[in-house]
């Protein structure tokens, strides 16, 4: 083993790039929150971009049992016995690398933690983790990366289930992010988007970045770990190129959306 977990606060995973090919199993893509973040932790730790790592959603302790390269945001050396705290703040989600990704076995074509379909568990004081053979000899510098502050949105199949202008009441005002938002989905609180009361749940295939709005009116964006199916209706979707810059909002944080122009 390479690091032991000396404290794991709120929730604390080993997760990649995701799994892809399963929707019909009923297994999600799921993988990292951020992409990006962990690409990037991956590329400062000398790693392969999609090396499983350590995805933090509050806070994380570890110690070193043997002198070792780690990343978040900058390299460093870590000495035996020597701890590091990773936090998720100021943003949603950090990453920590280990220098040659994190031993995980691999299962359904990925190695991340995905709690809804039962693969892996959330990391715990005293869990042990080892490093693997990820290292890329020519792994590309971090990209510069930050939350975004007005997120493009293109209409989704469901417009007919809302009272007319539901797309311009989207984008009237900002949205803040709810604690009570998980991997699974992304809860807002801003205008009321309202349904029309006619309308008819109809279950369907999800996809991630589905903002579907319940029965009150609040839109949820589903997030790696959504289900494959669903009811509520999709007023619209997240552009996918945006959606890590929407995920990396930290909870109580605020955000607008646009709708996507046909030039974007």
């Amino acid at each position: 083993m390479t690091l032991v977990v000396v404290r794991a606060a709120g929730l604390c995973t080993v997760q990649d790039l995701g799994r892809r090919g399963h929707m019909h199993e009923a297994v999600p893509p799921g993988g990292a929150l951020v992409p990006e973040l962990l690409v990037n932790a991956n590329r400062a730790a000398g790693n392969h971009a999609g090396a499983p790592a350590v995805e933090v959603l509050g806070q994380l302790v570890v110690r070193a049992t043997v002198n070792l390269v780690v990343a978040s945001s900058e390299p460093r050396v870590l000495r035996a016995g020597e701890e590091m705290t990773v936090t998720s703040e100021p943003l949603r989600s950090a990453y920590l690398a280990i220098r040659g990704g994190i031993a995980a076995p691999r299962v359904l074509d990925g190695h991340g933690t995905l709690l809804c379909a039962g693969l892996g568990t959330p990391l715990r004081a005293g869990d042990a983790l080892a490093a693997g053979d990820a290292l890329d000899e020519f792994a590309p510098a971090p990209e510069p990366f930050a939350p975004a502050e007005v997120v493009h949105v293109l209409p989704g199949p469901d417009l007919d289930a809302f009272e007319a202008g539901a797309l311009d009441q989207l984008t009237s005002a900002a949205y803040r992010v709810l604690p009570s938002s998980d991997r699974v989905g992304t809860r807002l609180a801003g205008p009321v988007l309202a349904r029309r009361a006619d309308y008819r749940e109809v279950s369907r295939p999800m996809v991630r970045g589905a903002l579907e709005v319940p029965r009150d009116g609040q839109p949820i964006v589903l997030g790696p770990e959504h289900p494959t199916t669903g009811g509520y209706p999709i007023l619209a979707v997240i552009a996918s190129a945006e959606l890590g810059r929407f995920h990396a909002i930290r909870l109580g944080g605020a955000v607008r959306f646009a709708v996507a122009s046909a030039s974007r």
